[in-house]
């Protein structure tokens, strides 16, 4: 388990967040309800904060410093909007329940400046299969609260590091900051500079970037530009919300209609530089995460022919398990990996893995 942070229920909610980041590395989300008790989420679940029951008056500067208009627009839906502490930066997702007659905050804990990429858990062959390219589509795909924003962050601050460029960013919220180095950087939130993630893909073909990193692909016209610009020159890292590397490719080809997927799946078969399927599993001590990863690199087109054609594409699957370039890999792949060197538990490989039969074969059966 993470340490216990220290008990300061007497401090304001913002002293007490702060605090917490400090002192509880493992620590991701935070969720505070009204007249109930604070609860962390740590490695192993949910579990309260020695803080009382949050009483309505101990909220008020919190909401402020998130939105001092938080009460006329919690009235038309949920508040979704960052907050910068002195030792990291919360996402925070403000909403009523009960009839309007309760506020909750959801809280997803950010460090200040994104990891090194060496840091993420990703092999650093990504690096030069990737993010050297000069032009292509990087898709990060996974469920919510792998680690996507994050690992899109340590590439675009890689990128940042080491290419004079402009990085144009389109988010919801903006969720790292980041400083120029080598690259010039434009980041724009949704909706306050730009209306839609459409609209902000599209006018920033028009700012002359070489980077370009899409916060979500959730609609055909945003698809749609996203493929365009994959494959007109600019290098583009877009996340997507699913359970598979190839669960990304569907879903970004289910988009558009069936009539213009054999088309859509040649510009994407082209396009695509390579797809990282994400899922955090407990560490076995229980005291962090440990990333686990599925991904299909399109090195020299060799993974174009099982996306063009759709009668070829259930073939991926065998593609990714080739040793041929020792790149791709299946998320079972990387799960064995880590629970054979002690870094996860089984049971908890069991419960990130999608395809559970294969994986229990390969752990009580190694090839």
């Amino acid at each position: 388990m993470a340490a216990s942070p220290q008990d300061s229920s007497g401090a304001p909610l913002l002293q007490r967040l702060e605090a917490l980041a400090t002192e509880a590395h493992a620590v991701t989300d935070i969720h505070i309800e009204q007249d109930e008790l604070a609860m962390i989420k740590t490695p192993r679940g949910w579990r309260p904060l020695p803080w009382g029951p949050i009483r309505e008056e101990q909220l008020y500067p919190l909401l402020a410093a998130i939105d001092e208009d938080w009460k006329t627009r919690i009235r038309s839906g949920a508040i979704d909007r960052p907050l910068l502490l002195p030792s990291s930066r919360m996402r925070c997702n403000v909403y009523a329940v009960h009839g309007g007659q309760r506020v909750v905050l959801s809280l997803r804990r950010l460090p200040l400046q994104p990891l090194p990429l060496e840091q993420t858990g990703l092999p650093l062959y990504v690096r030069s299969a990737l993010l050297e390219a000069s032009k292509g589509l990087i898709l990060l795909t996974g469920p919510t609260g792998s680690g996507k924003t994050t690992t899109a962050a340590s590439m675009l601050q890689h990128i940042n590091a080491s290419r004079s460029s402009h990085i144009v960013t389109i988010e919801e919220p903006i969720e790292y900051q980041f400083n120029r180095r080598q690259a010039l950087i434009s980041q724009r939130e949704v909706p306050s500079d730009t209306p839609s993630f459409g609209a902000g893909l599209r006018e920033a073909l028009r700012q002359k970037p070489d980077v370009i990193m899409v916060g979500e692909v959730r609609d055909p016209d945003t698809a749609d530009t996203v493929l365009h610009a994959g494959e007109s020159g600019h290098l583009v890292v877009a996340t997507m919300h699913t359970s598979s590397a190839m669960g990304a490719i569907s879903k970004l080809l289910s988009f558009f209609p069936a009539e213009q997927r054999e088309r859509r799946a040649a510009t994407l078969g082209t396009a695509l530089l390579g797809v990282i399927c994400q899922s955090l599993v407990p560490a076995e001590n229980g005291e962090s995460y440990v990333l686990a990863s599925e991904m299909i690199f399109n090195n020299h087109q060799q993974a174009t022919p099982f996306i063009e054609e759709s009668a070829k594409f259930h073939l991926l699957a065998d593609f990714m398990r080739r040793k041929e370039d020792n790149m791709s890999r299946t998320l079972n792949d990387s799960l064995v990996q880590l629970t054979q060197a002690r870094k996860i538990s089984a049971k908890d490989a069991m419960r990130a893995a999608y395809a559970r039969g294969e994986l229990h074969d390969l752990l009580n059966h190694p090839r």
